[in-house]
């Protein structure tokens, strides 16, 4: 009998990673799409790195979805009142290929609800495309939150809300020449630690790239990633935070569930705390093992994603999908798995979204 459950640990494992292969064939590659045929291209508006009334540069992506070239032109329209330049830009892709299409918002304004309705527009390839979008600006301004599961000091921060099945995600950073800081405040029924015995644990999933980082396509890749998993220890304010995967390290171990205790990092502050419907996750990650891939600095880019594990709710809520990352860029080779993680029927979206460093949110 223990043989027969040992071959049959070995069949589940070899179905896993097969599972894994196909899902990184079919949503990793940069040339893959599956609309072909369809609209000529597809348009995506990256967030915003610096405020509207900043003057930021507003980047529109296009990607090729025609098997020939294509030339035209991309118009963006901001919020009522807004001026950006150029009026117009002209692009040509190969098939299958994808551009940054860089604006300027000359004149544009800075609201509370850190939601701006943008409008881009493609014209080519015999047909016109017209793409509405929510942007929000994702950018930590400098300061040193005290991480203690209150959410006081963070009045000064660049909340990035996204709803999920009804229930509401606030992403919250500050950044200074030590520790990139996070708040995630998660709105959920209850919260599960993970000390429960048998329960899937609610959890905060962490991705930070240098600007510029791409996922591998293949297992056999490796991860170009810094990724921290952050959980509630059982006590209340108490958290853990493991370290799941560095740059370097190989795709194929990302994909196999570990132990998390010879994963916990040490030098990460943790405090997680509740008020009424909404668990608050505070985090500090020390700058020092990442100095050599993201400099702390005033106007440095970097890539930041968040995926939320509500088991006992929404399920995983995934910042990628808020983001309005294209249904293609879902990749199974962008997060790691770990034990007790419940996932959807689909990968979680690519983890590379742009975030930013400034002096303030004024």
């Amino acid at each position: 009998m223990r043989l027969l459950d040992i071959s049959r640990r070995h069949v589940r494992r070899g179905f896993g990673r097969l599972a894994v292969l196909l899902f990184a064939l079919l949503f990793a590659s940069p040339v893959w799409s599956p609309v072909f045929g369809a609209e000529p291209v597809a348009i995506h508006i990256e967030s915003f790195t610096v405020a509207p009334s900043s003057q930021p540069l507003a980047q529109v992506v296009v990607k090729n979805l025609q098997e020939v070239p294509y030339e035209g032109s991309i118009v963006l329209a901001g919020p009522e009142g807004w001026r950006i330049a150029p009026a117009s830009r002209r692009i040509t892709l190969a098939p299958g290929g994808s551009e940054r299409v860089p604006f300027d918002v000359q004149k544009g304004v800075t609201v509370a609800a850190n939601r701006y309705a943008m409008t881009a527009r493609a014209e080519g390839g015999g047909a016109t495309v017209v793409h509405r979008q929510e942007v929000a600006c994702t950018s930590a301004p400098y300061f040193k939150p005290t991480i203690d599961g209150d959410p006081a000091d963070w009045a000064d921060a660049i909340p990035v809300t996204f709803d999920t099945a009804g229930r509401k995600t606030v992403v919250s950073t500050f950044w200074n020449s030590r520790r990139l800081s996070l708040l995630v405040a998660v709105e959920e029924e209850r919260l599960v630690g993970l000390a429960a015995e048998g329960t899937p644990p609610d959890a905060v999933q962490l991705a930070v790239s240098p600007k510029g980082a791409v996922t591998a396509a293949t297992p056999d890749g490796q991860a170009s990633r810094f990724e921290f998993l952050v959980v509630a220890a059982g006590d209340s304010g108490a958290g853990k935070c493991f370290q799941l995967a560095a740059p370097g390290t190989p795709l194929a171990e990302t994909q196999e569930p570990r132990a998390l205790g010879p994963l916990v990092c040490d030098d990460a502050e943790v405090a997680v705390s509740r008020a009424g419907h909404t668990t608050f996750y505070e985090i500090a990650l020390p700058f020092r093992p990442m100095r050599d891939h993201i400099r702390p600095s005033e106007g440095r880019e970097f890539c930041l994603s968040v995926l939320v594990h509500d088991p006992d709710g929404t399920g995983v809520r995934d910042w990628g999908r808020a983001a309005g990352l294209w249904p293609w860029q879902r990749n199974a080779l962008a997060w790691s798995r770990w034990p007790g993680a419940q996932w959807g029927d689909h990968p979680p979206f690519d983890n590379k979204t742009p975030w930013g460093m400034c002096s303030s949110k004024y």
